[in-house]
Formats: C-alpha cells, structure tokens, sequence
C-alpha cells in the first residue's frame, strides 16, 4: 500500500520535550496510516489492529508524559486538567471502538482520522507545549507563577506556527489528491487502449468515477475539519461555518449559480475566517460596530490575509477570492478594494449577507442579540448599500420556507418601511424559527438556549437554557458511556 503523509512530522509538532516528542511521532505515523487505509479502503481486521496501537499509545504515552507533569505540577489544576483531557481521549476511542463493530470500515477510519486532527491541534499544539514551555522556564530559574506568565505570552504568540501546520495540511492533501486522481485518470487511458469490451469498460469507468467523487468528498470532508480547528480559536465562534454554507450553497442555486461557482462558496464559506487566527484576542472579543475606527482598520485586513494564507493551494484559488472580497460593499464603500455591484464576486455577495445575518442574530455585529425578525430587518435596510438587494430577498425566501403563521405577531418597527418593499405584503404577521446551531460540548456555555441533547441517537434534554449543573451532568454522562453528545443551541433573541 502506498503511504500518504497527510500530516508530514516536522519542528512545530516540538514540545522541547524529547520523551514527550518522540511518543508523539507515533501519533502522527498512526494518522498517516489512517489516512493511507482510508484511500485504499481496509478491512475490518486493518481497524482493530488500528484500534490496538492506539490503546498501547494511551498505556505508555499518557503514563510517560503524566509522570512528567506531576514531577513538576503536583496537585495544580494543569495537571488536573491534563488528566482529564487524557480521559476523554480514551473515552472517545472506545467509543469509536464500539462502533466499528457495526459502522463501516470507511466510515470508522474517516472519524478517527477527523478525532486524531483536532486532537493534534487543541492539545499537542496548545496544551503540550504550554506545560512544555513552564516547565522549561522553572528549570531555568523562575517561579511557577512567573513561568506559567511566560508560557500563556509564548503560546499566544505562537498562532502563527498552527496555522503553518493547518495551511502545510491542507498543502499536502491537496497534492495528493491530485496525485490519486492522475491515477485513476491514467486507470482510465489503459483499460481503453486495451479495447476492452463496451460492458467491462462501462464498468470500469463507473468505477473510476466513483473513486474520483470519494476523493473530492475527502477533500472537503478535511476542509471541514479545518474549519472546526478555526473555530477552536477563543473568540472565533463555533458552530456558524456549517450554517453559513448550507444557506448560502441554496442561495447560489436560486441564482442559478454553476457547480465551480458553488465549489468555491463552499469552501470560502468553510474558511473565511482563517486570517483572525493572527487577530488578538481582545479585539475577536469586540462586536463588529464597537471595534474602535483605529483597530477596525487591523479587523478587516484578516480578509486579505486570509486569501494569502490559501495562496498556492490551486483546489482553493476560486475560494480565496472570495474570502478576500467579504467586506466589500454594494455601493463600493467595502474593503479591501472598493468594488461595487457586480465587480464584487457573487460569491463574496452571498457569504456577506449570510454571515452578517448569524453576526445580528447572536450579536457580533451590534453587541445586542437580535431576533430573527429585527435581523432581517437589517438586511433589508442595507439593501442597496451593503448587499446586493437579489440576493437579500433571495436568502429571504429562503429563510421563509420554515415560517409559523402567528396573527398576534407584529414586526419591529425599523427606519426603513417594509412597506416599500415588494416582500412587504408577504412578511405581514409571520415569525421565522431561528436557526439552529451543533456545537461541541467543550464549546457549551452557561446561558446558552439548548434546543436538543442526543446521546446514540436517543433524546437526553430538549428545550432549556444550559447552566453549570447541566453541563457538568453531560460531561459525566460522556465520561460514563463513552459516547459524544450531539449539541444543538438556538441562535438569536426571542
């Protein structure tokens, strides 16, 4: 079998840590082989002999490395949560374990390998290399205190070295990709300078065919992935990147857009928002309109850069436009280049007024969360002047394939009447549902509008706001049955 090394070793895996680095490179042999048998699709027998490698890595890494922490953090809450962290590592792989029993073998290997990515990025790249750095600034005379300061600055500042490990991914599947769809191409010249019969050709070609569409659907499937790491970042919200291209994929096809025009949405849609992973901090905190006009400046150019961070990835030439062309305006007032109308992609017209919508609805946009109604409200008075008045009332229309007729229900008053709209007559007296969000446990919060918690497709909660105790009786329910939850919230005001 050939080898595909999705994830290449190289310097920014290192902790500074031998012990704890060279266990590590089992990890990432173990992804690469993951991905190799994904390709060429293994057997049931290929997965426990997978499974079990992974159990012996829990048994002698996981030891190693906690003796390690304990040496330098008896009873601190890092190593406490350390521990934990290895806990739901082991939960999930058994829980995945259970389910190769009855999943298909592809299926199986497609979730661990998608496990196995985020848990490179969260933990060795985060968590591994924090308690790394700590423990060396101890070692070279200074406090725990002092040490764990230095750390938290070195880690903040070390963004950059996981988006080199995200964009050298996504570098690497891309090339290979189009290696193996050489391959089949070249499949294809064979078996017809073979003159086979019409009927095996036929075959073959469906064949090939269908091994091409499993390709394209890696590649998106490991696009989606790095949109889920994105997301990991403090401040990037979850959850909305799914959302956005659902409802922006059904505009683009309202519109009548083709197949390599909603490609690229997609795939923009999925990473429009990689260049704020450079952004600090406090200002991925401020909503859009409370951004001082000094930093707004720094705000938008994560655009830009977003496009030169996808530069060279031909797969993704189309989409990284588009990301750049986000914060254009209609009427030519956007950034970066002051397009207007039909200069600006449609693309970037669709993903704008998609993405502002869920900005108004959860509130990263005013600081105020909004109601579907009042959020739609704001599209509608920026019709003309921020978004292309089309492909506003086409998201609407959208939007009103879900409505509940309430007579009693009155719209918000805004400054510009619907009346001289030609929606108005149609938005009289309806409430639209608001969307509704899958987000991860770790990413549930305190406050947040639960609409349904599943466990093995069988409903846990449905209905209620989440506090603490909620989310603590999760997490042990988790821990207990091995099983992840599935989490949806509801977006925006009532």
């Amino acid at each position: 079998m050939k080898s595909i090394d999705v994830f290449p070793w190289n310097d920014y895996f290192n902790t500074g840590i031998a012990t704890i680095d060279e266990q590590h490179q089992k990890l990432v042999q173990l992804l690469n082989r993951l991905a190799s048998h994904m390709a060429f699709h293994s057997d049931v027998q290929t997965i426990d002999i997978i499974f079990q490698e992974l159990a012996d890595y829990t048994v002698y890494h996981f030891q190693a490395e906690e003796a390690i922490w304990h040496q330098h953090f008896p009873e601190d809450s890092l190593e406490t949560q350390h521990k934990e962290e290895h806990k739901d590592f082991i939960s999930t792989v058994l829980s995945l374990k259970a389910k190769a029993n009855t999943d298909s073998a592809e299926g199986v290997i497609e979730e661990v390998l998608s496990f196995l990515v985020r848990w490179l990025a969260s933990h060795i790249l985060e968590n591994d290399k924090y308690l790394a750095l700590v423990v060396m600034a101890m070692q070279s005379g200074l406090s725990k205190e002092r040490a764990k300061k230095q750390a938290s600055e070195q880690v903040r500042g070390g963004v950059e070295l996981l988006l080199n490990i995200i964009l050298s991914t996504c570098s690497n599947l891309s090339n290979n990709t189009i290696q193996l769809m050489k391959e089949v191409d070249k499949r294809k010249q064979t078996e017809q300078q073979l003159r086979l019969s019409a009927e095996r050709l036929e075959r073959t070609v469906l064949s090939l065919d269908k091994a091409n569409e499993q390709l394209k659907q890696q590649y998106i499937d490991s696009i989606k992935t790095f949109a889920h790491i994105i997301e990991m970042r403090p401040g990037i919200k979850s959850g909305q990147s799914k959302y956005i291209i659902e409802k922006a994929t059904l505009v683009a096809r309202k519109m009548g857009m083709n197949g390599e025009q909603k490609k690229d949405i997609l795939y923009a849609g999925l990473l429009m928002q990689i260049g704020k992973m450079s952004l600090p901090d406090t200002l991925l905190a401020e909503s859009f309109y409370s951004i001082p006009l000094a930093d707004k400046q720094r705000y938008l150019e994560h655009a830009v850069e977003g496009e030169a961070l996808l530069n060279g990835l031909t797969q993704l030439k189309g989409a990284s436009v588009l990301i750049r062309h986000q914060y254009e305006r209609y009427d030519g007032s956007g950034l970066p280049d002051g397009l207007a109308k039909q200069k600006i992609p449609a693309g970037s017209r669709i993903l704008s007024v998609v993405s502002d919508y869920i900005g108004y609805l959860e509130g990263s946009m005013t600081g105020e969360v909004m109601s579907v109604s009042g959020a739609i409200s704001q599209l509608i008075n920026r019709k003309g002047s921020y978004y292309d008045p089309l492909i506003v009332d086409a998201f609407i229309k959208i939007l009103k394939e879900d409505i509940t007729v309430d007579m009693k229900e009155e719209l918000p008053a805004i400054k510009k009447s619907w009346k001289n709209s030609r929606l108005a007559s149609q938005w009289e007296h309806v409430v639209l549902e608001r969307p509704v969000l899958e987000i991860s446990l770790i990413q549930l919060k305190p406050g947040m509008e639960i609409e349904s918690i599943f466990f093995d497709n069988k409903p846990y909660i449905k209905n209620c706001t989440a506090d603490q105790k909620l989310i603590n009786v999760v997490r042990t329910l988790k821990e207990n049955t091995g099983t992840s939850p599935v989490i949806k919230i509801r977006m925006g005001a009532k």
